[in-house]
């Protein structure tokens, strides 16, 4: 049976994941209003908790044997880093269990995983996000987490963000903003200070220009790359206009309904045209986080996932990160907040026991701060503490803090062959400075329709 139904899926694409998609259902609200103050580090007594559970897992992990798969279409450097020292502190703690982890292509990721499926080979553990598998969760393909007690480590949020039809199922480790990062020296120098508004961030584009200094680094040659500059420019207020309009436009609205993505697009369309690296049609994310890591542009825009390796490329520079401007009213502009890492479990695998162990000793506090050290990321677990996260990390932090949110893909998402048009659609809009906008929401509904059917 599992066989006919993934033959059924296998023309389905991944939601953008790259992005950074979680989910709930879709009468979720998604707008987090600042707090008070910044997260405190973890209590005592949760990190007391943690030991007891930490030492009765040590006790019991003699008795798990077997062999674990994992798979996944990480690429980052840092991020490698801390799977690889998660994965070695896991064998050492289980010796008599056998991991084999499996590296992919993020392009063909989804395909990969349901034909593993129909062939009876679905690996152990799964990297990826619940909402952007609503097909595989739907047909049974997917364990439920719920019963577990290491659920219980994950923070509110990140807990409706991998929580779907009442089930949880994924384990988050780290959560992701999509940002703007700076160079903190060029601006300095320049004599620039960090834009609030829109027409702020214009004003700092141009006067980086003037100067001779590209102000954006970008590389449209991988999906990473045309996601983030869509994602942090879109999902915070422009997306907040209208929560829902993904559900609402695989039910049959028009994207022409939906003002937020046309200003959005205007937006792109002039940063992309005028404050980006000329090449950037022609090389990838890569190289653009290389760029801005070496002085060579005055900003980023992307993920918090992409500060590890920029990081890495130039471990002395001097960063920092604010909330993309997209409004004329600085008190208006939000944070797109949402999980970045998480792990599944196939339903019915052979090496369960191996599975939720891994995902038990993922969570533990003292693991997950190595881990979000290593990638240099905010953890997605509920009061852990670390204290080697780079100035950048520490000021997005601060914005999640004390600006308002949205954690948009615990709403609603694109699913199948939604998400491959509106992919499709974004990466011609950023590989076209020809395509207007007007085509863009053209072709959108013409997929869309397309897709329906």
């Amino acid at each position: 049976m599992k066989r006919k139904v993934i033959c059924m899926l296998l023309s389905t694409a991944m939601m953008l994941s790259l992005l950074a998609g979680c989910g709930s259902s879709t009468s979720t609200t998604a707008v987090s209003e600042p707090a008070a103050e910044p997260a405190e580090a973890a209590s005592e007594t949760a990190a007391a908790g943690t030991t007891a559970e930490t030492e009765k897992a040590s006790t019991e992990s003699a008795d798990i044997t077997g062999e674990l798969n994992i798979i996944h279409y990480l690429t980052e450097t840092a991020k490698l880093a801390a799977l690889d020292g998660m994965v070695e502190g896991f064998k050492e703690e289980y010796p008599n269990i056998t991991v084999n982890v499996e590296a992919m292509a993020m392009d063909n990721y989804s395909d990969v995983i349901k034909l593993r499926f129909s062939t009876d080979e679905a690996p152990d553990v799964i990297f990826g996000q619940p909402k952007s598998y609503t097909d595989l969760i739907d047909n049974g393909l997917i364990k439920d987490l719920s019963g577990e007690d290491f659920v219980s480590r994950l923070s509110e949020s990140s807990t409706n963000c991998v929580t779907y039809n009442g089930g949880i199922y994924g384990v988050a480790l780290d959560q992701m903003a999509n940002v703007v990062f700076y160079n903190k020296d060029i601006f300095e120098e320049q004599g620039l200070s960090v834009p609030t508004t829109y027409s702020e961030f214009i004003e700092t584009c141009e006067a980086l220009k003037a100067a001779g200094i590209t102000p954006c680094a970008a590389g449209y040659q991988d999906d990473i790359a045309y996601g983030a500059n869509w994602y942090t420019i879109y999902y915070g207020s422009k997306w907040n206009q209208a929560q829902n309009n993904a559900q609402e436009l695989m039910d049959g609205a028009s994207l022409a309904d939906y003002p937020g993505y046309s200003e959005a697009l205007d937006q792109w369309r002039e940063i992309m045209v005028n404050y980006q690296n000329s090449d950037c049609k022609t090389i990838d994310t890569a190289r653009a986080e290389q760029m801005f890591a070496n002085g060579e542009t005055g900003m980023i825009i992307i993920g918090t996932w992409g500060l590890g390796a920029i990081m890495d490329y130039n471990p002395d520079g001097n960063y920092g990160g604010f909330t993309y401007p997209s409004e004329e009213n600085a008190d208006e502009c939000y944070v797109p907040v949402s999980i970045d890492d998480s792990w599944m479990i196939s339903e019915g695998s052979p090496n369960e026991e191996a599975a939720l162990a891994f995902l038990e000793y993922a969570t533990r506090a003292e693991v997950n701060s190595v881990w979000c050290g290593t990638a240099s990321q905010l953890s997605a677990l509920e009061g852990v503490e670390c204290d080697t996260l780079p100035q950048a990390a520490q000021d997005i932090a601060n914005e999640i803090a004390t600006k308002k949110t949205t954690a948009w893909s615990s709403v609603s998402n694109f699913t199948g062959q939604y998400s491959t048009v509106y992919t499709n659609s974004l990466r011609d809009f950023a590989m076209d400075d020809e395509m207007t906008k007007e085509e863009f929401i053209t072709e959108m509904d013409e997929g869309f329709a397309a897709a329906g059917k």
